[in-house]
């Protein structure tokens, strides 16, 4: 029988459905949330063509994405990587713009981004901008699915760009674990298929040219009935359905060949398997990975993902309480990796420790004891209708996203939903009943399975023919028959969630501009922000406890993550549930000590923070389980110095500007001597030296918010000094370079030109020539020359320090190549800046604008907001505002002065980080006298 609690849930469910049922009676079939303001409507073109119009009130930003039921998984035999290669084509000129940074150009002068993928069944192109620019964009994106040029010299160049990003990721893990699993499958699978592609398979040979085979792949898949549109802007549906009209409808329809019935992932009889993989990273994981039938029909009842949320739970009675207490497990996570009309796959994916990696059998064992927990009987109806009711729940209470992801998700889910759920089939979660289930879970079973072992120095004996991981793979060993585990009779299902939300009230407060001081003392402050923009009943508090030895030592720093570890692990199994129930807590070390970060439903927010306090004062230690954390802060901080070369670079010069600063070989130096005392006596010391900061933010009252502190207060009673940000060094006049010697293929440069004072004024037009110079160094470096897949030129403030970066990764240019071909485009640009009309620098101006005076989407984004001017000290919450007035009155003499002022006569800082050699005549950054230079 429900509980009351759960009877209460029922009733705002059905009125949440009742009412987007109401307002849709009016729209359209679609079926929305009360908390969405935004008018859509639904069509089909005469072309076939599926479109989503979407009346977005108020927004700064329009948005639109196209989705074509074609990917990686339709690529040719032979031509693997030819729909990914497709769709960098697209970006390089149309019949009506044939200048292939022309789309580009339009997007980032006017304030916005773009971007495409490839997955297995579907590409995707989206753009987000400047309202006001819309029109313009559609003029320039639509022709991608009319009239591409597919000029053959940028066919011949982008082979290149498509080889330099596949060859970027020859040594990530991720990029090099996902193909070597394939190796495993079904060959005769398309899933199994090599999807990025490189010079070898797009290459052109006698009997085949690669862009007479781009052109037939286009023809065959990129045809209107297969495709679907999103439109969102704050424009009225009338508008919008008249530029899908004007724009999509002569998208032309093709005869293409229907998608047929796939080969299994896996053939008859290739199960079990077990496979070893060998990182580059120091990476512990065993990855189950299960073939199951096809889940898209029933998506209402959403099987896969119900038992993939048991499986990984993380509360009592858990799989993964069970292997933390054993030690064997950091974390375990479970959920779809592929989802066709046709198949699903479900993985779980065990973070081992050292100890797990002796016991694999054992986590085998328990894995299967637990899913045989989920066949043995149908599951307590609670399970299932709590599920239910925190999906409805989360509808109900929906939160905007960034636009140019809503219309990505929108128009992915075009091609999965019936036109009602486009929205709503996300949150649809009717119970599911055992009949529904039986076939998922009949199909986890051990003769069903694939099992991965990721770790360094595992047996192999064989190579991944396109990344050249090491790995093995052989008919599984598993025998439950020969092994015992302790334990098992732990597990058990989860009960009842104690934090699902019953009060909804919002609080009456009167409106504020911005946050207001409540407590302001030497070592104590308290924020408060009473939320009416976004009513919902939600609330965000972070707790700052500045502790001076964590900002000065990097022992301290060492210490204090690897306490901030032990009460989350000690806390783990409690918190979850609050976590599933839409509350979620994060503690962790920051520069200055701990930030501690509760946020989602306020009704159960004070008892989290109340049990996480009491968790922190009261540290619960275990020897054994201190040396698992150590190892695993280990793991991590030398896994930061196999990153990517401009990752590295970056963190480099970072490590260089900060003062205080500590690399990760000075923190990795102090782990090993870190004792439990250690963690205990910085436990301890909190109660003693620590200065409070906190800002509640929400729907809380005053009286609520300073009941908050009050609660931090007695744990910890404030009685330090407030603590500065770390100061950013001013780099020294000229040109300075540091060469890194990393164990990586490719080369790389990030070249730092930093502002000279901190003025709005300052900010304003570092800002504006570094969204001028984005597309153009782009279009030269990347598109024209082909040095590498990443190149950015981009503003890179610190803190509120102006700075311009040019960043650069290439498989084969040397750093003096980039540099030079890098100086040769200043120059070269320098006439460009010099003709550019007044509409052309104003509509970069415009969109500068707007993209500093956008509105936030969600309260979390405002939250992070004015929490960033709080740390700033910026006490009047106005610093995009003021950038945005400055940026206003910028005029293109002004940048032109900066330009020839910090580029050409390299008359403000230079820092120079490569990787691969070092170029001539630059001096050393090591031969600077850091500490003697001045801070801003």
């Amino acid at each position: 029988m429900l509980s009351p609690r759960y009877w209460t849930f029922l009733l705002i469910v059905l009125a949440a459905i009742a009412y987007s049922m109401i307002r849709f009676s009016h729209q359209a079939e679609l079926i929305t949330s009360p908390a969405d303001t935004a008018a859509y409507r639904y069509l089909t073109l005469d072309n076939g063509m599926k479109v989503l119009l979407v009346s977005t009130p108020d927004s700064e930003k329009a948005a639109a994405a196209v989705t074509v039921d074609a990917g990686s998984g339709d690529d040719p035999k032979g031509r693997e990587g030819l729909a990914h290669f497709l769709e960098h084509m697209l970006f390089l000129g149309t019949e009506p713009y044939p200048e292939p940074g022309e789309y580009q150009s339009y997007i980032s002068r006017h304030g916005g981004s773009h971007n495409a993928f490839t997955a297995h069944a579907q590409t995707t192109y989206f753009f987000e901008l400047d309202n006001k620019a819309f029109a313009g964009a559609l003029d320039r994106f639509a022709p991608f699915f009319i009239s591409p040029t597919f000029d053959e010299a940028y066919v011949d160049r982008e082979k290149n760009a498509v080889h330099a990003e596949y060859s970027s990721k020859l040594k990530d893990d991720f990029r090099r674990i996902y193909s070597a699993e394939k190796q495993a499958m079904n060959p005769a699978h398309p899933f199994a298929s090599f999807s990025t592609g490189n010079l070898d398979t797009l290459s052109d040979r006698d009997d085949s040219k690669i862009r007479d085979d781009l052109l037939t792949f286009y023809k065959e898949h990129y045809s209107a009935d297969r495709m679907t549109a999103v439109l969102a802007g704050n424009y009225s549906l009338e508008q919008l359905e008249t530029w899908a009209t004007s724009h999509f409808s002569a998208v032309p329809v093709r005869q293409t060949t229907p998608r047929t019935q796939t080969p299994p992932l896996f053939g008859d009889g290739q199960l079990p398997l077990d496979m070893n993989i060998e990182p580059v990273k120091e990476i512990r994981r065993l990855q189950f990975t299960f073939p199951l039938p096809e889940s898209q029909s029933v998506y209402q009842f959403k099987p896969v993902q119900l038992i993939s949320s048991l499986i990984g739970h993380e509360g009592e009675g858990s799989l993964l309480a069970l292997l933390k207490e054993k030690g064997w497990a950091e974390g375990l996570s479970a959920g779809r990796s592929m989802s066709t009309p046709y198949e699903t796959a479900l993985v779980v994916q065990v973070q081992l420790t050292k100890l797990g990696l002796l016991h694999t059998e054992n986590i085998t064992q328990a894995l299967m004891q637990y899913i045989d927990l989920l066949k043995q009987q149908p599951l307590p109806t609670y399970l299932m209708t709590e599920q239910e009711q925190l999906s409805d729940l989360s509808f109900r209470f929906q939160e905007q996203s960034r636009l140019s992801d809503y219309v990505v998700r929108l128009s992915s889910n075009m091609l999965v939903y019936p036109a009602e759920d486009i929205i709503y089939g996300d949150y649809r979660w009717q119970p599911a009943s055992q009949q529904t289930l039986k076939p998922y879970l009949d199909a986890l079973n051990a003769g069903n399975m694939l099992r991965t072992l990721i770790a360094p120095q595992v047996t192999t004996d064989t190579t991944d023919p396109w990344y050249g991981t090491p790995i093995r793979i052989r008919p599984s060993d598993y025998n439950p028959a020969n092994i015992e585990t302790d334990g098992l009779s732990s597990l058990h299902l989860p009960a009842e969630n104690p934090f699902v939300p019953t009060d909804f009230t919002l609080h009456s407060e009167p409106e504020q501009a911005a946050p207001s001081l409540l407590l302001d003392e030497s070592s104590r402050r308290v924020w408060y922000y009473p939320e009416h923009e976004f009513e919902q009943p939600k609330a965000r508090l972070i707790v700052q406890l500045q502790k001076a030895s964590v900002q000065a030592s990097a022992r301290e720093r060492v210490i204090a993550r690897l306490y901030a570890r032990t009460v989350n692990e000690a806390l783990n199994t409690y918190s979850y549930p609050a976590y599933l129930a839409g509350l979620s807590y994060n503690l962790s070390a920051s520069g200055r000590g701990l930030d501690l970060v509760l946020g989602g439903y306020q009704h159960k927010l004070p008892v989290l923070l109340e049990r996480v306090l009491s968790e922190m004062t009261n540290l619960r230690q275990d020897s054994d389980a201190l040396e698992r954390y150590k190892a695993s802060l280990r793991r991590n901080l030398e896994n930061q110095l196999k990153n990517k070369p401009f990752e590295r670079e970056l963190a480099e010069l970072k490590l260089w500007l900060y003062e205080p600063g500590f690399s990760p070989e000075q923190l990795l130096a102090e782990i090993d001597s870190v004792t439990s005392d250690d963690i205990r006596h910085f436990a301890d010391s909190l109660k003693d030296s620590v200065a409070v900061q906190i800002y509640v933010h929400g729907n809380q009252s005053q009286k609520q918010a300073l009941q908050l502190a009050d609660i931090v207060q007695q744990a910890y009673p404030a009685s330090a000094s407030l603590l500065s940000l770390p100061e950013v060094l001013q780099a020294p006049a000229g040109q300075y370079q540091k060469n890194l010697t990393l164990d990586h293929q490719d080369k790389a440069i990030v070249l730092y030109v930093q502002g000279q004072d901190t003025s709005d004024k300052t900010r304003a037009r570092y800002g504006l020539l570094g969204q001028i110079l984005s597309a153009p160094y782009y279009q030269r470096i990347r598109t024209e020359l082909q040095m590498g897949y990443v190149v950015f030129a981009t503003p890179y403030p610190q803190q509120n320090v102006p700075a311009l970066a040019f960043i650069v990764q290439s498989p084969e240019s040397a750093p003096q190549e980039i540099l030079d071909q890098s100086i040769r485009f200043f120059r070269d640009f320098e006439q460009q800046l010099a003709d550019m009309s007044d509409e052309e620098f104003d509509s970069y101006r415009q969109g500068l604008i707007t993209l500093l005076t956008e509105k936030p989407k969600n309260m979390n984004e405002k939250a992070a907001r004015f929490w960033r001017d709080i740390e700033m000290g910026r006490n009047g919450f106005d610093t995009n505002a003021a950038i945005a007035a400055e940026v206003a009155t910028v005029t293109p003499d002004q940048i032109r002065a900066l330009y020839q002022a910090a580029i050409l006569d390299m008359a403000k800082p230079w820092i120079l980080m490569t990787q691969g050699g070092a170029v001539a005549d630059w001096p050393s950054l090591d031969s600077v006298a850091r500490d003697s230079q001045p801070r801003f």
